[in-house]
């Protein structure tokens, strides 16, 4: 299983909408307004963010979406400010993700994917990035689990407005072992 990544670009826009809309990931994303004129708008090239998206490709084929960022870019958000109450780096990165195909969930992929990313994206590209971090719904165990399988470990769960999230994080010594 080989899976590489490109950036996101507009001609991908109608697959990440897709996706997006898809309702085994909308049931994570749910109150996000996953319009076409909001995939346009978060995740087009007009967007000036300092997020970078990325197309996960499965053998050459997508398979899904997944982006990063420092979290010191985003000091401010609540989202940041409950990572940082939990223990994570704030000179380390966030990461969001998903898996496009309902047909490749349940199989390893997500795992891969992460792992993947992690270790040629993320902190090849990132050398001052000390930690990794993410944050999905605790009811989201196929997300955690696919986290914990790629190597991150638990820090803390949190209480949001639609639930508790669980934090896991990877470090980059971890990753270089």
């Amino acid at each position: 299983m080989l899976v590489t990544f490109r950036r996101l670009t507009d001609d991908d826009l109608p697959l990440l909408h897709r996706w997006l809309n898809e309702p085994g990931v909308v049931r994570w994303w749910e109150g996000e307004d996953v319009s076409w004129e909001a995939v346009v708008r978060d995740y087009g090239s007009t967007n000036e963010d300092q997020v970078e998206h990325w197309i996960a490709l499965l053998d050459g084929d997508p398979l899904g979406w997944i982006q990063c960022y420092a979290w010191a870019d985003y000091d401010d958000e609540e989202e940041a400010r409950a990572h940082f109450s939990a223990g994570v780096d704030r000179h380390g990165a966030g990461i969001d993700y998903l898996l496009g195909d309902p047909a490749t969930r349940g199989r390893g992929t997500g795992s891969a994917m992460i792992a993947s990313f992690v270790k040629d994206v993320v902190f090849a590209n990132h050398p001052t990035w000390p930690q990794v971090s993410a944050g999905p719904y605790l009811a989201n165990e196929a997300s955690w689990r696919a986290l914990a399988r790629a190597g991150f470990r638990h820090l803390a769960d949190y209480p949001t407005e639609d639930g508790p999230c669980r934090v896991m994080v990877k470090d980059r010594i971890t990753q270089d072992r």
